[in-house]
Parts: structure tokens; sequence; C-alpha cells
């Protein structure tokens, strides 16, 4: 189990549509970390929920401080909306929606 493996995942995620349509789904479960994590587990990547989770902090206070240093123009520029709190969970929101044809709620 490692970071790496869901850094890997990630990377896969956002070249794969299939799996990227297999992530909404988990991502409607109760637990949806847990969800993600088996189904990476499925795919052969073997991380824990929390793992998954230390990396999306990182990847949130990382595109925190990328925001922190656009100019208002630059920000409006590539502000995207949505109401999930980060970069990488605005992200999937986008990829989810578009899979679903819908508005998908992002726990976290």
């Amino acid at each position: 189990m490692s970071i790496a493996a869901v850094k890997e995942f990630l990377t896969k995620v956002s070249k794969d549509q299939a799996l990227q349509a297999d992530i909404a789904k988990a991502m409607e479960a109760e637990n949806d970390r847990e969800a993600v994590a088996e189904l990476a587990k499925s795919k052969g990547y073997d991380f824990t929920p929390e793992e998954l989770w230390t990396e999306i902090e990182q990847r949130q206070a990382a595109g925190t401080r990328l925001m922190d240093e656009l100019s208002d123009a630059e920000l409006e520029a590539v502000a995207g909306g949505g109401d999930a709190s980060g970069p990488l969970a605005k992200e999937i929101k986008w990829v989810a929606d578009k899979i679903t044809g819908g508005d998908t709620t992002v726990k976290w």
C-alpha cells in the first residue's frame, strides 16, 4: 500500500473513460473513499482509503496554493464552478457529471 499507488491510479483514471464511469458509481456509495479504494484494488492498485484521502488533500492544498498565486482575472478565466472543495474533487465531479448526465455530489 502506498501513496505512489494512489498517484498511479489517479493518473490511470484521468486517461480511462471506463474507469471514470466506475469511479462515478463508487462515489455514490455511503463510504465513497472505501469504495474507490476497493475499485482500485480490483484494478491492481493497492492503497487504503486513508492514503487516497492524504493524496487528495495534498492535491487540494497544491491547487489552493496555485489559486492564491493567480490574479483575479486569471482565476476568473479558469474557474469552473461546482460545489466541491478542491481541484481534484472538481475534476472528478466534472467527469462524473459527464458520465451520468447529471449533477453528481462529491462527498470528499
